[in-house]
């Protein structure tokens, strides 16, 4: 039997700030690798490749809960987050929780959503909202759960993050301008701002800014065009060629 003496005194201060720098570094190392697995099975584009760009993963991972803060109604917020419900329903329907009627079908379906995959739940209060929306995210088999919603309590926000952890769907929260400075435990969060488009054009433009994502420190922002007619979006005219989206 090898019996060894226990180190009595500390490392030098240089020696321990090497060690902690060298695991932050293997921390860093597992958790980008964790992330790139999940990618690689579980990530769904928002559909617009500029947008795509500013997230961590290249898109929304399934099991997860993002906010979409409109600076100002009728910003486009709606219009971008529309897109990526869309995309999210080719793994399953798409849940909208709409307790405030701000949707209505001839609107979906001018985005391209598949009305014969949507499952539309108009609660009369909002404890039967929070309800919906707890369910519909831990439901497995469901491709994005969306809701339009104002307040949240911490704890009420924090069992929304859980149930869509518990899930296969990706949760989309609409929230106004009031929600950029209250604290929230949403996996990805986008400010959504209008912008103003050049004169002569037929088109929304916004800058959309990536304020917080989960796993990384990221402040990016784009704008982009939005164009009601087609519903095409694109990055804006004069930041590049090759990221227009149909």
């Amino acid at each position: 039997m090898v019996i060894q003496q226990i180190p009595t005194s500390r490392p030098p201060a240089q020696d321990r700030a090497a060690a902690i720098l060298e695991l932050r570094s293997n921390l860093r190392g597992l958790s980008h690798g964790l992330r790139r697995e999940a990618c690689e099975k579980d990530v769904v584009s928002t559909s617009v490749s500029a947008l795509d760009a500013i997230l961590p993963d290249r898109g929304l991972l399934r099991g997860t809960l993002s906010e979409w803060i409109a600076a100002r109604p009728g910003g486009g917020a709606a219009s971008l987050v529309m897109r990526v419900a869309r995309q999210a329903q080719r793994e399953g329907p798409l849940v909208i929780v709409d307790r405030l009627r701000q949707f209505y079908a001839p609107a979906l379906a001018a985005t391209g959503t598949r009305l014969n995959n949507v499952i539309l739940v108009r609660p009369e209060s909002r404890v039967h909202e929070l309800w919906a929306l707890e369910q519909s995210l831990k439901c497995p088999g469901i491709g994005a759960v969306l809701s339009q919603i104002d307040f949240l309590k911490p704890q009420e926000f924090r069992r929304l993050q859980l149930a869509a952890e518990s899930g296969t769907a990706i949760g989309l929260l609409l929230r106004p301008a009031t929600a950029q400075s209250l604290s929230g435990w949403a996996d990805i969060r986008l400010l959504i701002s209008p912008r103003a488009a050049p004169r002569g054009t037929f088109f929304r433009r916004v800058a959309v800014r990536c304020v917080y994502a989960k796993g990384g420190v990221i402040d990016r922002t784009i704008e982009l065009d939005i164009c009601d007619e087609t519903g095409a979006v694109c990055l804006a005219a004069g930041l590049s060629d090759s990221a227009t989206e149909q």
